[in-house]
């Protein structure tokens, strides 16, 4: 009878579409999660989703016609979480020249949550990229090479897996890479975003990149970067760039890439595959994409690339950065371990590459291709070691304490350091702004305004060099207002008043109560007793904010 009442329970758990309560709990390896955000759990590489799409016959036959523009369709998730509701959202097919695939082989896709229904997002998310991976046998190199990228402080994507359904049919395994649109940029940038441009096959930086965020058509800001690398080299170019780019950042994005032998980046002579971004401080990073072919060995760890990486490698202060970055980077390595992540990765997705039913490269291929990235991985890290040599790793942590400035205050610099080279300071930006002592980084306030400060540790025989930049945002002063003593004010007699303040701005008078008339910069008196208010104003001027001031003027027979 318990027998019968128990496998009753079940059945009755079956019928409503409820999980069997005797069932154990999927526990769901969650080792590679970064971040706390609400849609990190959909980058875990050790878990496979599902994704459903669906379009309409009209809608599928317009992105035949033109596979670049969104198309209605829907989607639903299927997660630890269990599944979502049906999203209307736009679609249109993903993939350059290599990747492409069309609706009749194993296609990409990319989703705009928010097509049909403004403001929409899918646990935060805005837009989805669903990487088809057919160059990429293995089906582990994103997930690895943007692992790397974001460990060594670039910002770079997550990266989950999916298994994709297209109206109904089977479309095989997908990476699911985070991808950069404001919900991703705010992690990374706190100032915010001013300017997100993507790179295509052949262009510099420069006007010419794909806007995909700010000002499509205000584009100073990337112009100037064009010019400044395509007139300037060495020192020049070396002390412009850094006032506008974090140059520690794209450093460490050229090394990395070239580590991992990223075919189909930046950092070759023909860039394709970067992303620029400028925050709202007006500094521009440099961000990865499309390291679908990665962990092939075919590259020098340093060389000549696109524009700016060979004018800084052919710069000597900064191909000892750079140098710095590949042994940062041989630090870094051991505590990720990649190829122990390829072996924990493949063990969870293994059993979906071999059911991918549109992979064009057989089950044998992606197991000799998992191999084959760990072999590299394994030789690229010896070859690093044997590079970089026994030099250590410098570092310089300087900050300014002050956080209210006064014009023509000096204010000391805040050092700790580790390295024996000669450290020296240079002024970047602000040359109305602030003066840098060289030797100990004491500056020295001029004006309101954004100051740079570069910090720099020369390379010797036991340390790499480094280098820090730092921004002083001096902001504008409150203005004084200093008034001479009034004596009492007669009947009918009148004063006027010479403030002296700080702001060169335009001086006003306005009277707040009592009997007085108030003209230009005179008070005059109205009668012979009691007292007037008169409120004092200046208004700002590039060093300080507009300022008032109540004063009284009493008044006698």
């Amino acid at each position: 009878m318990k027998r019968f009442f128990a496998a009753a329970i079940a059945a009755l758990f079956v019928v409503l579409g409820f999980s069997n309560p005797a069932t154990a709990e999927v526990v769901v390896d969650k080792t590679y999660v970064e971040g706390t955000d609400q849609q990190a759990f959909l980058f875990n590489p050790l878990r496979v989703n599902r994704v459903d799409l669906t379009m309409t016959a009209a809608a599928e036959a317009a992105l035949r016609q033109d596979p670049r523009v969104y198309q209605p369709a829907t989607i639903k998730l299927t997660t630890e979480l269990g599944v979502t509701n049906t999203y209307n959202v736009g679609l249109h097919i993903k993939g350059g020249w290599g990747s492409y695939r069309s609706l009749d082989e194993k296609t990409g896709f990319k989703i705009k949550v928010d097509f049909s229904v403004k403001g929409q997002t899918i646990y935060g998310i805005k837009k989805f990229t669903l990487n088809n991976m057919v160059q990429d046998s293995s089906m582990l190199h994103e997930a690895t090479a943007y692992r790397l990228f974001r460990a060594m402080g670039v910002p770079a994507p997550r990266v989950g897996y999916a298994t994709v359904y297209y109206n109904g049919i089977n479309y095989g395994m997908h990476s699911n890479i985070e991808t950069y649109d404001k919900p991703m940029l705010a992690r990374w940038y706190p100032s915010g975003t001013s300017h997100l441009l993507e790179g295509a096959y052949g262009v510099e930086v420069g006007p010419d990149l794909q806007v995909d965020e700010g000002s499509q058509t205000d584009l100073r800001d990337v112009t100037e970067l064009r010019d400044l690398n395509n007139t300037l080299t060495g020192q020049a170019w070396f002390d412009a760039i850094r006032s506008r780019v974090d140059l520690n950042e794209m450093i460490m994005n050229w090394a990395v890439s070239h580590y991992i032998d990223h075919w189909d980046g930046y950092t070759r002579n023909w860039p394709n595959n970067y992303y620029v971004h400028r925050d709202k401080n007006g500094t521009w990073t440099m961000l990865p994409w499309g390291t679908d072919q990665t962990w092939v060995s075919w590259n020098d760890l340093i060389d000549d690339g696109a524009t700016m990486m060979t004018r800084c490698v052919n710069y000597s202060p900064c191909r000892d950065l750079y140098e710095t970055a590949l042994a940062q980077i041989q630090a870094k390595l051991p505590s990720l371990a990649l190829p122990t992540m390829v072996d924990r990765i493949w063990s969870k997705i293994s059993a979906s590459v071999y059911s991918d039913p549109r992979k064009p490269y057989s089950n044998g291929d992606a197991l000799s291709a998992m191999n084959a990235t760990k072999s590299v991985m394994e030789s690229r890290y010896l070859e690093l070691v044997g590079h970089t040599g026994n030099r250590r790793a410098s570092s310089i942590q300087l900050s300014y304490s002050q956080t209210q400035f006064a014009i023509n205050q000096t204010v000391k610099a805040k050092l700790v350091m580790t390295g024996d080279g000669v450290l020296s300071f240079k002024r970047l930006e602000g040359y109305n702004v602030c003066e840098v002592n060289p030797t100990t980084g004491a500056v020295l306030v001029l004006n309101s305004g954004i100051c740079r400060i570069a910090a720099q540790l020369t390379q010797t025989d036991n340390y790499h060099s480094a280098m820090l930049i730092v921004r002083l945002n001096v902001p504008k002063l409150a203005s004084r207002i200093l008034v001479s003593p009034i004596s009492a004010l007669r009947s009918g007699w009148s004063l006027r008043l010479n403030p002296q303040t700080d702001s060169s701005g335009v001086q006003k008078l306005k009277l707040k109560s009592g009997r007085c008339k108030v003209s230009g910069m005179t008070v005059k008196a109205l009668t012979g007793s009691g007292k007037c208010l008169v409120t004092v104003s200046v208004a700002g001027d590039e060093n300080y904010l507009a300022a008032s001031k109540v004063i009284t003027v009493r008044l006698r027979f």
